[in-house]
């Protein structure tokens, strides 16, 4: 078991790595999705300090996963003290967007990219913990209890804030002047069954 605080014949050190190898790369996943690259990486060092220095509090088996996740949401909550760092990104992804207009692909491409963006800016008019439960159903792929862990609430309170939040961002998408999918946003976040 790699989350295990107690594991027998193996010290610190090697439970350590066997964490940060086993959830490195989806924390920092987690966490890119949610801000710029050098933002995510300063949080996904501090998280895993965090694990280092709290090894002993980290739950056995399953548990460490929405354990970590937890630590690294409230690590992203420290970085995001800055401000300034939010609207740097905000200015890259509109000259991103400015050079995809200026060359246009294939109509598909141009319709699903409007599409994507109806959804991101759908989210971005939600109160940030609708974001951040949207997020951890449909990028995380965690499921309701390990969103409770994570949250620190069961699973179903999680049912029932999901189920708001679902519709909440449909209804935003719905106002949105792009073209967007609800039917199919929803889909995605349906596919976690309730317990």
């Amino acid at each position: 078991m790699v989350g295990g605080s107690t594991l027998e014949g193996t010290s610190p050190e090697q439970r350590f790595r066997a964490l940060y190898a086993a959830h490195h790369l989806e924390i920092y996943g987690y966490l890119r999705r949610r801000t710029d690259a050098e933002t995510a990486r300063d949080a996904a060092a501090e998280t895993f300090l965090v694990v280092w220095r709290r090894l002993g509090d980290v739950p056995a088996g399953d548990g460490a996963r929405p354990w970590i996740y937890g630590i690294a949401r409230k690590a992203l909550a420290n970085q995001r003290r800055s401000h300034s760092r939010f609207l740097g990104l905000r200015r890259r992804l509109s000259s991103v967007a400015e050079d995809a207009e200026a060359h246009p692909g294939p109509e598909a491409v141009v319709v699903r990219e409007a599409e994507c963006q109806a959804v991101h800016d759908a989210l971005d008019r939600l109160h940030p913990s609708d974001r951040e439960l949207l997020r951890l159903v449909a990028w995380e792929e965690l499921s309701h209890e390990e969103i409770g862990m994570t949250l620190g609430c069961s699973a179903h309170a999680i049912d029932q804030r999901l189920l708001r939040a679902k519709r909440r961002l449909e209804h935003e998408l719905r106002r949105s002047d792009r073209p967007g999918r609800p039917a199919d946003w929803a889909a995605m976040l349906d596919s976690e069954e309730t317990p």
